[in-house]
C-alpha cells in the first residue's frame, strides 16, 4: 500500500524509512537540515500529532540532525525558545 509523506509518496513502508535515513546521513550530526529535506522532515514532524501538542505555541525554528540521548542519529526541531525535541520517523511511519 503506498505512503505520502509530503510531496513524497513511496511504494511501501520501509522505502519511506530509508528516505528519512537518508536524509539524517546525508551530513554530519549537529548540522541543519535545509530546502526539500527540510520540508520532508516538517511533514513527517507533522504526522505525530503528539509531538505537535508538546510544540504546543512554540514555532519550529530549523531541524537539525543531533545524537538522541539513547546514543543514535535523530530528527530534533529548534523551537522560538531555544529549546529542542526530538522525534521518531520511525513511530510515524509505522503507525501509517
Amino acid at each position: 500500500m503506498p505512503v505520502a509523506i509530503g510531496k513524497e509518496t513511496f511504494r511501501i513502508k520501509s522505502d519511506a524509512i530509508t528516505y528519512c535515513r537518508t536524509i539524517l546521513y546525508r551530513d554530519s550530526l549537529d548540522t541543519e537540515i535545509e530546502g526539500e529535506d527540510a520540508d520532508f522532515v516538517r511533514a513527517v514532524l507533522n504526522l505525530r500529532k503528539d509531538k505537535l501538542q508538546e510544540i504546543g505555541s512554540r514555532t519550529v525554528v530549523r531541524f537539525v540532525r543531533k545524537k538522541h540521548r539513547r546514543n543514535t542519529p535523530c530528527f530534533f526541531a529548534e523551537l522560538s525558545d531555544g529549546s529542542y525535541i526530538d522525534f521518531s520517523f520511525v513511530k510515524v511511519i509505522r503507525a501509517l
